[in-house]
């Protein structure tokens, strides 16, 4: 049974987070306007407010608009300096990073051509480690510091978010990315938060979150390039399944007696549908 103690603290994280959500979705906002939409009083959202700000996470942005009574209050918004994202993707022909602030502003970016597949992962994630490092330099010079890491890559990523399980086009298999790249990044960024996500599955969340289909829950996400990928969200959640694959469409044999595949089964979707096949269809 939880203490008191943890109880209350609790209860902090969620108001302090309904908070800075809300100044997210709506602002510039007033802290009456805040106090109004998650239902607690004034006196406690400026408390809250006060310490989002002190941790990096929210600005007063100017005075609020004309019309309320009384003297003008300070509006709210999400700070563009302080914490941020960092993300990185493998390709099997490219490699990439980038900062993000809280306000979804890309602030770095690298990227650069790569033959993944002829590569070991050794190599791949010494030079992935030198891309984070260098997008990290340039979002430290704009006041930015990434908060986590997430590595998009194009194969099955076990449910610990840490170890790529298989990727076929890359031939990587079992490969512990997160701890790997963690010791490569520590002497510059210390011991940061490092999660591996398949690429179509990140590509839904983006859609779910950014993609502007407002009221679609329930949707079936495909990406295809070099390889073929999807994922699956259900009532706005990515539904992963017991071994975190679902969704994998790539490697469904569609004829199970055709050409062999890099997974090692036969007759795939991705031999029928990915680019190389597209490219050698159209001659």
């Amino acid at each position: 049974m939880s203490t008191p103690a943890t109880t209350q603290a609790d209860i902090r994280r969620r108001h302090l987070s309904l908070v800075l959500h809300t100044v997210a979705e709506h602002g510039p906002v007033s802290r009456a306007f805040v106090a109004a939409q998650v239902g607690l009083t004034r006196a406690t959202v400026s408390t809250l407010v006060e310490e989002l700000i002190t941790a990096g996470l929210l600005v007063e942005a100017g005075p609020t608009r004309a019309g309320t009574v009384g003297r003008p209050g300070r509006a709210l918004a999400l700070s563009d300096r302080g914490p941020a994202g960092l993300g990185a993707e493998i390709g099997v022909d490219h490699l990439a990073a980038c900062v993000v602030d809280l306000r979804g502003s890309v602030r770095a970016r690298a990227e650069t051509e790569a033959p993944n597949r002829e590569r070991t992962p050794e190599r791949v994630l010494a030079e992935v480690a030198e891309l984070i490092l260098s997008v990290a330099g340039q979002a430290r010079e704009e006041g930015l510091v990434p908060a986590a890491v997430t590595v998009a890559v194009p194969g099955l990523v076990g449910l610990d978010q840490a170890t790529v399980e298989h990727a076929p086009n890359l031939r990587w298999n079992r490969v512990p990315v997160a701890n790997m790249l963690a010791k490569a990044v520590e002497s510059g960024l210390g011991r940061l938060p490092i999660r591996i996500e398949n690429e179509a599955n990140l590509g839904a969340l983006a859609e779910l979150w950014l993609g502007g289909h407002d009221g679609v829950r329930d949707f079936l996400h495909v990406s295809a390039e070099i390889g073929v990928g999807a994922a699956v969200v259900v009532d706005g959640r990515l539904f992963r399944g017991a071994r975190g694959f679902a969704g994998e469409l790539g490697h469904a044999p569609v004829y199970p007696g055709g050409p062999a595949c890099p997974c090692g089964g036969q007759g795939c979707l991705e031999q029928y549908a990915g680019e190389e096949a597209v490219l050698r269809a159209a001659g």
